[in-house]
């Protein structure tokens, strides 16, 4: 894509009730350009491929009304595609009736931030799934919510779940699908010690990040952990990390990819064998990593220092301890410090750029110091970078 965007695009995942993804939100705020953006950038979309933003799952999408009432070609295909309905679309028989059309056509309808009023209520009719923004709403209001919406049959979702707490709380009340920033926080319980696996990660990764890397320490660390080596190799040979000769060595693996993307590797490989943690949370972590490697490259700072602060800025949802404890036992330069301290400095400014970016704040990212056309193309190779990787777990 060389030509200047006119949004800014992001995506949610939805999880369903064992935290795997199940389709991926696409989210486009519009910079007020003409022809409409956000009609441009769904087009955009397309181009890019589908499958580059969404593997092969589907894509939820809030149309604008050039899109939503036919005055221009819907460009996404039916079959992957459920239409969202926002709460600020006044319902009136033209809008039924486009969506009768678009469900003739093979889509699903979902709606979402849904009240129930008399004026909403014939959008049930329609509706394939509802969605219920559970943020700043008591208990007592959420439960009310979904006995109403229950009888309607509609697959509900949950969205703007903040904490773990929540989600089980949502979970057990009856909805089945989640969407939020749940998954990046840690579950934090008093007196509890880290289960082997976890200490193991941080061992490495305090190994790797020495400032005299020991390649005879990591290897031994490596091999304490069985298994870990052969998935570790596994994901070196993937085309998307492949440089030069294979890699069947801990060493050429640091001097082919540097200690940095090896690292990334490892909390890869090991997050992907923790029974409690969804392989989205190390996605979304290698996501982060590529993305701030490449605003780096941007603004000059080491590409290396920033990859590495973008990986540990989930950290502690991966190994459920607070951030400080665990960079405290970590032998991080100054600037890895700086951006995960967050800040004004242009470190941190990357990093908070990039954690908005991947939660699909776009109005945030909108205020960022970088251009809109390379925070996009940095988030959109970071997708398809980490989910090159994770196809060879």
């Amino acid at each position: 894509m060389t030509e200047e965007l006119h949004a800014y695009a992001g995506r949610q995942a939805l999880f369903d009730r064992r935290l795997t993804v199940v389709g991926y939100e696409l989210l486009v705020r519009d910079r007020g350009a003409e022809p409409p953006a956000a009609a441009t950038m769904l087009e955009a979309f397309v181009e890019l491929g589908l499958d580059a933003l969404a593997r092969t799952l589907p894509v939820w999408v809030s149309l604008p009304a050039e899109l939503l009432f036919g005055k221009r070609p819907m460009p996404l295909p039916p079959e992957r595609t459920v239409i969202q309905v926002l709460e600020d679309v006044s319902v009136t028989p033209a809008l039924l009736a486009a969506l009768q059309g678009f469900r003739a056509r093979g889509f699903k309808i979902a709606l979402g931030d849904f009240v129930l009023t008399p004026a909403t209520r014939p959008l049930l009719d329609l509706a394939w799934a509802v969605k219920v923004d559970v943020s700043n709403l008591p208990k007592d209001e959420i439960a009310s919510q979904l006995a109403e919406l229950k009888p309607t049959g509609a697959v509900l979702v949950a969205e703007k779940i903040s904490t773990h707490e929540e989600h089980m709380f949502l979970r057990d009340l009856g909805f089945y699908l989640f969407q939020g920033h749940f998954l990046e926080q840690p579950i934090l319980a008093k007196a509890r010690r880290s289960p082997h696996d976890r200490a193991a990660l941080v061992a490495i990764l305090g190994a790797l990040y020495a400032p005299k890397l020991d390649l005879r320490e990591v290897e031994a660390r490596l091999a304490a952990e069985v298994g870990l080596g052969t998935r570790l190799f596994k994901l070196a040979r993937s085309p998307a990390i492949l440089l030069g000769q294979p890699v069947s060595s801990v060493r050429q693996a640091v001097q082919q990819l540097g200690a940095h993307q090896v690292a990334a590797l490892v909390v890869l490989a090991m997050v992907a064998g923790f029974d409690d943690k969804p392989l989205e949370l190390a996605r979304q972590a290698l996501v982060r990593a590529r993305m701030c490697e490449a605003l780096a490259g941007y603004a000059r700072l080491p590409r290396d220092q920033l990859f590495t602060a973008g990986l540990l800025s989930l950290l502690d949802a991966v190994l459920d301890r607070p951030l400080y404890e665990l960079l405290s036992q970590l032998p991080l330069g100054p600037l890895v410090r700086d951006a995960l301290a967050g800040g004004d400095s242009t470190a941190a400014q990357i990093l908070d750029t990039v954690r908005h970016q991947s939660r699909g704040e776009l109005v945030t990212v909108r205020a960022a110091a970088f251009p809109a056309q390379t925070v996009f193309l940095a988030w959109f190779e970071a997708i398809r970078w980490a989910d090159a990787v994770i196809a060879k777990i």
